[in-house]
């Protein structure tokens, strides 16, 4: 009776284990599947079921002179370093970005899309999605003038191998598809362009992506780590035309109550522009300009002009040979208006060569060697007060016993009793006319104001002084009269398709 117990037990057991596995197997299957459907009802960021595939968007300066935004806060402003124009618009734009202020009338946003390990993936179609009212921003307006580019562009384009052009969309049309055809490798990303416009609503939004992987359509969002973007109506705008035209970014704030409104129908601005072969600045502290440079020293250009902004960020001052570009703008095609205009010293800072120095230079172009400027027939030396240039100029006080710090409140003659004409309408319908001179300090550092005065032919005048927003316009002195105590120099190494043959013939010997 035992012996035949034990082997009905014996036999039975395998069918216990076997009965115990496939129930497992079984709750198993119905687990995964619970977890798919509750995946496809309820989507997570990396899209609807499927992990691995994500897109990550974030706004930048599009380069077009139109960028403009709100802060949230009443009262709050932009820290005044940002407001200097030497530093351009994209450190204001980063920071407003940041602060989350509201974009007006439009925004450009990179949008970038991750593939999983194991698929392919290819973006065929985007829109945008209205979401709900936003408050209508109340604070002070920031924004920018002139002609502003945020390097990550130039890396898309180098990324794709060609020009990219945002796909354009907008908030009054929301949900209407645009093809954008993005293929995304295995395991890798990809990045477009997206421009969000809207004339009538203040609202969040995000952007929805039609993406194929292995066979299948997937919509995936694209929105503010995990809020939507927000976009208002366009503001009154903070820039004239002439701010528009300069070729130097301005940034702009009504904080900082500039820039000034036009007179008798003519608006004046006024940049200091570094040369684009080189440059130098100079600090009261050491500072380390190659560490902002990133991993993106080999875009070309990007190097060394984060550098230049690094430094200036920090407080420091640009030195050496800059442009000053004056920009007018009034009623197109009058002719025989009159131009006066002069630079004048408003402080004056003697001891440049104990500060701390810096420079770089593109690849190829000696550090040493003066920066020659043959396109800008006007020159002006603040040191001596002497102006060079196809006008009536000359040396105000030029004398053995002459120090540049006699010089304050006193100016040099950049224009006097010119005539000129406007130029044909512009996209604005206003004519526009400029003149640029190489200001080319040597032993000191000055801050200066520019004073302009149009007359019309018909005998109105319109008279302005142009600042650094509310600053005068700083500039140290170039080396090459000075014995600095600490200078560091710095070459821009190659870029573009041929940066790794040109790298190569350098290390031949």
């Amino acid at each position: 009776m035992t012996r035949a117990m034990t082997r009905v037990m014996r036999s039975r057991k395998p069918r216990s284990v076997a009965s115990v596995a496939l129930g497992v197997l079984v709750l198993v299957l119905c687990s995964a599947l619970t977890v798919a459907l509750l995946r496809s009802l309820f989507p997570g960021p990396d899209g609807p079921g499927r992990p691995g595939l994500y897109a990550t968007g974030a706004p930048l300066l599009d380069g077009d002179g139109s960028w403009a935004a709100t802060l949230p806060q009443p009262g709050r402003q932009p820290p005044a370093e940002l407001m200097r124009g030497v530093l351009g618009c994209v450190p204001l734009f980063r920071w407003a970005t940041t602060a989350r202020a509201v974009p007006r009338g439009q925004v450009t946003l990179a949008y970038s899309v991750g593939a999983s390990a194991s698929r392919a993936a290819v973006v065929r179609g985007i829109r945008v999605v209205r979401g709900p009212a936003v408050p209508v921003p109340r604070g002070d307006d920031v924004g920018c003038a002139g002609l502003a580019r945020d390097e990550r562009l130039d890396a898309v384009t180098v990324a794709r191998g060609k020009p990219v052009q945002p796909v354009r969309l907008s908030l009054d049309r929301a949900g209407a598809r645009q093809e954008a055809a993005l293929p995304v490798r295995a395991g890798g990303t990809a990045t477009g362009l997206v421009t969000v416009t809207t004339a009538a609503c203040t609202c969040a939004w995000w952007l929805e992506l039609d993406v194929e992987e292995n066979g299948r359509q997937v919509t995936v969002r694209v929105d503010d780590d995990g809020r939507p973007f927000t976009l208002a109506p366009p503001a009154a705008p903070l820039s004239s035309s002439a701010d528009r035209e300069s070729g130097a970014a301005r940034p702009l704030s009504r904080a900082f109550g500039d820039p000034q409104p036009p007179q008798a129908g003519v608006s004046v601005a006024a940049a200091l522009v570094a040369n684009p072969d080189g440059w130098e600045a100079e600090s009261d502290a050491p500072q380390d300009p190659a560490a902002a440079v990133g991993g993106e020293a080999r875009l070309g250009g990007v190097a060394c002009r984060r550098m230049y902004d690094s430094v200036l960020r920090a407080g420091g001052v640009p030195a050496a040979d800059h442009e000053l570009e004056l920009r007018i703008s009034g009623p197109p095609l009058v002719e025989g208006a009159v131009l006066d205009a002069s630079v004048r010293l408003e402080t004056v800072r003697p001891d440049a060569a104990e500060r701390h120095r810096y420079s770089c230079a593109r690849a190829g172009v000696d550090l040493i060697d003066p920066v020659d400027r043959p396109d800008i027939e006007r020159h002006l030396f603040p040191n001596t007060l002497h102006a060079l240039g196809p006008f009536p100029s000359g040396s105000l006080k030029h004398d053995p016993s002459w120090r540049p710090e006699r010089g304050v409140g006193l100016s040099m003659p950049l224009a006097k009793d010119e005539l000129f004409s406007f130029s044909r309408a512009g996209a604005d319908g206003r004519g526009t006319f400029g003149i640029s001179a190489v200001i080319a300090p040597e032993e000191a550092t000055f801050g200066m104001t520019v004073e302009v005065t149009v007359t019309l032919p018909t005998g109105e005048r319109a008279s302005f002084t142009l600042s650094d927003h509310g600053k005068p316009f700083l500039l140290g002195p170039g080396r090459a009269m000075l014995d600095p105590a600490h200078q560091q120099d710095f070459v821009e190494p190659f870029a573009g398709p041929r940066a790794r043959y040109q790298d190569r013939l350098r290390e031949i010997p």
